[in-house]
């Protein structure tokens, strides 16, 4: 499909993506310096299509954020030899929050994540983490199950 759907299928299909990313629990970050292109795993939590992330005050993607604040992150979900593959890519502007609240409630959402990370959130919720908000402006949307590769795609304002 092309980005000439209409409102009521950009609900619809903002609806799917939605439900897509609250179900998919890594995803790979891409930031940009000199150029570059650097991809990392990172694990996220979602409010609907916006995405946060926390990573270390003093990793490096941080400082490429802060310099360059257009990202893209990718969701994959795929099955046993590639069928039933779907993905989402998610280019947006990211920020670093520094709103208490909004950062208590992303620490708070990583505690639904696997145990690991539930430790995690609970042990670094107060210290040295800084928390990455990816608001986006495009999404596209493969699903590879109904043998289609052309995205939908979701323009965000």
């Amino acid at each position: 499909m092309t980005s000439n759907l209409d409102g009521s299928l950009q609900e619809e299909l903002g609806q799917v993506l939605v439900k897509f990313i609250s179900q998919v629990e890594y995803s790979e970050l891409v930031t940009v310096e000199n150029n570059l292109p650097h991809i990392r795993p990172m694990v996220y939590v979602n409010r609907g299509l916006t995405i946060y992330m926390a990573s270390r005050r003093q990793a490096q993607k941080i400082k490429q954020i802060k310099t360059n604040p257009h990202v893209s992150v990718v969701i994959l979900k795929s099955f046993k030899e590639g069928q039933n593959t779907k993905e989402v890519i998610i280019e947006g502007v990211a920020s670093v929050i520094a709103d208490e609240q909004e950062r208590r409630w992303v620490f708070d959402a990583f505690k639904t994540k696997p145990p690991a990370f539930q430790e995690w959130a609970e042990r670094n919720a107060e210290t040295d983490y800084e928390v990455i908000k990816i608001e986006p402006r495009l999404v596209k949307y493969f699903d590879y199950s109904t043998g289609e590769s052309e995205p939908q795609i979701l323009h965000v304002s």
